[in-house]
């Protein structure tokens, strides 16, 4: 790519909706629990609800990651 190369859309990580239970490769279906003890992408989950607190809000606030609902 040259100078004069302008990237849009740039990844800016995953979201909250991409963070959902359907989405993982253990989900068992609405009528089974989750066969975890630890979400595979708490971390994932926790910064995507930074972002979108810090969006809302304007600042970057700390809040614990949703529970796997699976």
């Amino acid at each position: 790519m040259g100078e004069n190369t302008r990237i849009y859309n740039r990844w800016q990580g995953y979201t909250v909706a991409d963070c959902r239970c359907e989405h993982c490769l253990f989900y068992a279906g609405k009528k089974r629990p989750c066969p975890l003890d630890i979400c595979c992408c708490k971390e994932e989950r926790q910064e995507a609800l930074q972002r979108k607190q810090g969006a809302v809000s304007g600042t970057t606030a700390r809040e614990k990651a949703v529970p796997c609902l699976g």
